[in-house]
């Protein structure tokens, strides 16, 4: 089998797949960088091809990834990331929670440990939403980067409805006063709304580890 015929099959498989024409876009670039790497190793085109079956597998093989695997792989990711975000803010709700209503040293202990670390809490949070966006790029490719995004918009709606709560006072802010300060709070606020920004700096850094 020669390069034109093993991506025709690989094309014909995939069209019609949602984003098919960037899926392709991106095989065909891993398979030509993959032959002009065996061919500067001084291997001939048929040796160059027979290693690049064994490595990628057949046609139908690579069609058959992307239509069965990568779709759940997809929700998969989605659906963990939420989970993730949305379980840091029940640990919080339930911190505050008995902080408000227990007087238990234990509690008191982590409530002081909270306070005097938010920011680095909070650059840890920032981190958070880049590795998302290198996760999605190394597992996924260039396909990952609409996945990304489309992960951290979901993701973020708790914390864009703890804001506006916050913000009209729903949940009093005497709770928080032993750390929330204005200039805390608005830094917060600007790091939420660039949650998206850091997703695709993750993004950048994992194609340049593609590259």
């Amino acid at each position: 089998m020669d390069k034109e015929t093993y991506l025709s099959e690989i094309k014909n498989g995939l069209i019609g797949l949602p984003e098919g024409e960037t899926i392709i876009e991106e095989i065909e670039s891993h398979i030509e960088h993959h032959l002009l790497h065996s061919l500067q190793e001084g291997k001939s085109e048929a040796e160059a091809m027979q290693i690049l079956l064994q490595t990628f597998g057949t046609p139908a093989d690579i069609v058959s990834s992307f239509k069965k695997e990568q779709p759940v792989t997809f929700r998969v990711f989605l659906v963990f990331h939420l989970f993730c975000n949305s379980a840091l803010f029940a640990v919080g709700i339930a911190i505050t929670t008995m902080h408000v209503w227990l007087e238990s040293p234990i509690v008191q202990a982590v409530w002081k440990g909270i306070s005097v670390s938010v920011w680095l809490i909070l650059a840890a949070y920032i981190m958070y939403w880049v590795l998302i966006g290198y996760q999605g790029v190394r597992e996924f490719g260039k396909r990952g980067e609409k996945l990304v995004l489309q992960t951290i918009q979901i993701s973020i709606v708790p914390n864009i409805i703890f804001m506006l709560v916050f913000l009209f006072n729903v949940i009093p802010a005497a709770l928080f006063q032993s750390f929330l300060t204005p200039w805390f709070v608005g830094i917060c606020a600007c790091a939420t709304l660039l949650f998206p920004l850091f997703g695709r700096i993750g993004c950048y850094i994992g194609r340049r580890q593609l590259a």
